[in-house]
């Protein structure tokens, strides 16, 4: 079961992009990039939305048409930065109604809000009865990973369902109120760059709320928490969201996915342009372990791994979890299709170890047909050896 977890081309890009999208924020003087409208690439895998709205809560006007700008803003991240690291892709897909535009499925909640969020605050339960009514009324399907927008309460969390080529990422339905996302795209684009008719704190939480739909669409898509580099978007770089369609900041990636993260991304049925869909095996991995104990001082964990698979292995990473902010992205592998990986390697934690700290590493492993496995190690660290045990 998956664990639920919270260059020159980049120029080239860029300039194709600015030629098509760049509009002028008038008093601000900012430069904006503004995402093209997202149209249906006829793809079998693509991403459902779900406005989640339970029997005690009241339906926001416009929300399929804020739904649309931020799908915009969605979209665009995903195509811009998967090119930037250097992975071909379409892009997103999502399903469109029959006048073609983003088709937004309106769930009504059989039950008042509480009872999805529990009290106190029951994630499990929030995620189990929200899909399962989300299934009911709309249908179970493969190859349809489920982005909700609910009203049921705060959350951002994600679950994949890696073996139906699918999962929930739930978010907040506030996303959907005029103080984050507006009707308009240029209008859209200036909150997050903060142009003149914004103020900081609007635009703030406007940068947030979009970063983290993104961010929870990656787990999805077998991307884990990466502390590695600030910008990242796996970890809270998406705070700074509105520089990525700033034309000023744009070019230097100062929000962005890490080659890691972007590499398993490709290789997803949603993100990639060419996979074998007979095949449905996930990666066999019969060894993930850890060759020498953990001791208080070490920064390094040395591990050992053996994978297989029948197609061709596309991408492994490791993440150490600390809880809260600090999982580390301490491990990425690039396979290049081989299909079979057997090896030792050193992973380096973010800081020391301390005495009694336990530690959990998760390794997710793509194959180059979108198949995702996963394994976890639980370990702690022991004192230092002239140290007696208490």
């Amino acid at each position: 079961m998956v664990i639920r977890v919270q260059f020159h081309f980049v120029s080239v890009l860029l300039i194709h992009i600015f030629i098509g999208y760049v509009y002028s924020a008038g008093e601000s003087n900012v430069k904006m990039i503004i995402p093209p409208p997202v149209k249906d690439l006829g793809k079998d895998y693509k991403l459902r939305i779900v406005y989640f709205v339970p029997s005690d809560k009241q339906i926001r006007r416009n929300y399929k048409e804020k739904t649309e700008v931020l799908m915009r803003v969605v979209a665009d991240v995903y195509n811009r930065e998967l090119k930037a690291n250097g992975f071909d892709t379409e892009g997103l897909d999502f399903e469109f109604d029959d006048k073609g535009s983003p088709l937004v499925h309106l769930v009504k909640g059989k039950k008042k809000s509480i009872f999805y969020r529990g009290d106190p605050l029951d994630l499990d339960h929030l995620l189990n009865s929200q899909q399962q009514e989300i299934w009911e009324q709309t249908g179970f399907t493969r190859n349809r990973p489920t982005l909700v927008f609910s009203e049921a309460g705060p959350v951002a969390e994600a679950r994949p369902m890696p073996q139906v080529y699918s999962g929930l990422a739930c978010v907040s339905a506030s996303a959907l109120s005029d103080e984050v996302t507006s009707l308009s795209i240029v209008e859209h684009i200036g909150r997050l760059c903060q142009s003149a008719n914004f103020t900081k704190k609007q635009s703030q939480v406007s940068q947030t709320t979009n970063g983290v739909i993104i961010h929870e669409i990656g787990h999805i898509f077998g991307m884990l928490h990466d502390t590695s580099d600030s910008r990242n978007i796996m970890m809270r770089g998406y705070d700074n969201l509105g520089k990525m369609f700033n034309s000023k900041y744009a070019n230097q990636r100062p929000v962005r996915f890490s080659k890691a993260h972007a590499r398993i991304a490709s290789f997803s049925r949603f993100l990639s342009k060419s996979f074998d869909m007979s095949d449905d095996e996930p990666p066999n991995i019969k060894r993930f372990e850890i060759v020498s104990p953990v001791n208080e001082g070490d920064q390094t964990i040395k591990v050992s791994i053996e994978i297989s698979d029948n197609s061709g292995l596309g991408s492994v990473v490791v993440m150490q979890r600390g809880g809260g902010q600090i999982d580390a992205l301490t491990g990425d592998f690039e396979p290049k299709k081989t299909e079979k990986i057997n090896r030792r390697f050193e992973l380096k934690s973010p800081k020391n170890f301390v005495k009694g700290q336990p530690v959990i590493l998760i390794m997710n492993c793509m194959d180059i047909n979108g198949n995702l496995a996963q394994s976890v190690l639980r370990t702690h660290v022991n004192p230092k050896k002239n140290q007696s045990v208490e």
